[in-house]
């Protein structure tokens, strides 16, 4: 048995408060940037053949929402992964820091799983 197999058995029930679900999209509130981000594990399809060349495998896609009125879409991206996202994360929500550190230059973010 490698060491991801007992990383994995480790993984604490609740992350931030809230159980752990999988790989599904999750939704996150930073209060501070009055924003809801979207966080979905991409499918490849976003994937050039310049990106494979250069050895990234999957990526993290998230949309960032604004809470006004009529929740605009401000801003999103794409993080490209050099493994498969199962295989770097044991759930979504362990990719936030990553996902706050592209979205807005800080992993240390406020956030809330929603």
């Amino acid at each position: 048995m490698g060491e991801k197999d007992t990383d994995r058995k480790q993984l604490p029930e609740e992350i931030s408060g809230k159980k752990s679900e999988g790989y599904d999209d999750i939704f996150v509130y930073v209060p501070e940037m009055r924003q809801i981000i979207r966080i979905a594990e991409g499918d490849g399809s976003n994937l050039l053949p310049e990106d494979i060349e250069e050895g990234y495998a999957g990526y993290i896609y998230y949309e960032q929402y604004e809470i006004t009125t009529d929740i605009p879409e401000v801003d999103g991206g794409q993080i490209l992964l050099e493994e498969m996202l199962r295989d770097k994360y044991r759930c979504m929500e362990e990719c936030i820091p990553d996902v706050l550190d592209m979205a807005y230059g800080s992993r240390m973010a406020k956030y809330m799983v929603l």
